[in-house]
């Protein structure tokens, strides 16, 4: 699994003259670097990284100049950037938490904590697939949804007018300059006006009932997915019969876990898991480059009850505490610095609250387990039972909770 321990941020302005240009220029290149050494050798890489920026910039190749702050986050080759919890290896007796450069278990867990202050189980060869609803949408509804999941306007953000209630703003508009030139003309406007409230009144209604129908239509599309997913995979067991899999249900989605046998994420066979069962593409992207799964094990803040009463704050304070940082180019960068060094206590306040409120809400709930008539129940080792065991407890997935 590529997630590092330690992190850096190496930072240095460059002026030269190049073959290309023979006019002074200037470039400050910022890079991250990452380790599981220490700090002081994150630090080295990112120096490392820097330099061999600075060298492509000079023979005039174009290029990033800093790096953006993104945990999930594919294309730019840079490793997760959560910081680590804790860790654990699989035995015969179970989970065993500590350090595993030197474990030899086959499977081994970390959990993190991702840029939201969520916990997130990262495990090397336990097979999750990650399917969000904008994913099965345009699967099971192709006339209606388009692959980003949307219908009409985006069903993300249902609180978006309708494309008719546009309309009635432009006809409002319409008819007010009608009136003003009427006005300005000194004819009889009144009758004008009656009818603008009129058409613009029942344009408005009809508007309201094409949105109320758009949004019952989702929310019945929504309720016919628990259906979907469930035939995708009997159909799956049924035509490969020694495997089998637990269904969870998340809040934008669901969860699948195989559970007769161990893969890894660039595995020929996980990727027809995640074709057949629509998994989300970044997540896919995500796992085959990290080389791990992950499921999120903890409410996501903004969907918490005490966010909206102002109980917690939604933005865990100090994002990048665990960076080391030896060199500042401008005040900008040292009043970040001492912005952070506050903000480290505000962190571990956050962390506090939000733990204890979590407690309140699951991350998923378990809805069924699938097995081909020849699954193998008696697996040789019993990391997989382990791990559903620990994965539903954290997540409470068996608890009459809120999901978040």
């Amino acid at each position: 699994m590529l997630i590092p321990k330690y992190w850096a941020q190496y930072k240095q302005r460059f002026d030269s003259k190049t073959e290309f240009n023979k006019s002074p220029k200037q470039v400050t290149i910022k890079r991250y670097g990452w380790s599981d050494i220490s700090p002081e050798a994150a630090l080295v890489h990112a120096n490392a990284r820097v330099a061999n920026a600075h060298s492509r910039w000079l023979a005039g190749e174009d290029i990033v100049r800093s790096e953006r702050r993104e945990e999930y986050n594919t294309s730019n080759g840079i490793p997760i950037r959560e910081a680590i919890i804790s860790e654990y290896g699989f035995s015969e007796n179970g989970l065993i938490e500590g350090n595993l450069e030197n474990r030899l278990a086959d499977s081994q867990l970390i959990i993190t904590r991702n840029s939201y202050g969520a916990k997130v189980a990262n495990v090397n060869n336990i097979a999750i697939i990650d399917v969000d609803h904008d994913d099965l949408l345009p699967q099971k509804f192709p006339d209606s949804y388009d692959k980003q999941g949307f219908m009409g306007v985006s069903i993300i953000d249902k609180s978006q007018p309708s494309s008719m209630k546009i309309k009635v703003w432009s006809f409002v508009l319409v008819f007010i300059l009608i009136a003003s030139s009427i006005a300005w003309l000194g004819l009889s406007w009144f009758w004008l006006l009656v009818i603008m409230v009129g058409v613009t009144a029942y344009l408005w209604q009809q508007a309201s009932k094409k949105d109320k129908a758009r949004a019952q239509k989702y929310a019945d599309d929504l309720a016919s997915l628990l259906p979907f997913i469930t035939d995708l995979i009997k159909k799956r067991v049924a035509s490969h019969p020694k495997e089998s899999f637990r269904l969870y249900e998340t809040p934008a989605g669901f969860r699948i876990i195989a559970t007769h046998d161990t893969a890894v994420p660039n595995d020929d066979l996980v990727t027809q898991w995640f074709a057949c069962f629509h998994a989300d593409a970044n997540y896919v992207r995500l796992c085959q480059a990290q080389q791990c799964f992950r499921a999120r094990l903890t409410a996501k803040p903004w969907r918490m009850s005490e966010v909206e009463n102002n109980k917690l704050a939604k933005d865990i304070p100090a994002k990048d505490f665990w960076f080391a940082n030896d060199n500042a180019v401008d005040n900008k960068d040292l009043q970040q610095s001492k912005e952070l060094a506050l903000d480290k206590e505000s962190r571990k306040q956050w962390i506090t609250y939000y733990d204890e409120y979590a407690k309140n809400y699951q991350a998923c709930r378990y809805i069924e387990s699938f097995s081909g008539f020849d699954a193998d129940y008696q697996l040789k080792h019993n990391a997989i039972q382990t791990f559903i065991d620990w994965h539903d407890k954290a997540c409470q997935a068996n608890e009459e909770l809120q999901l978040a």
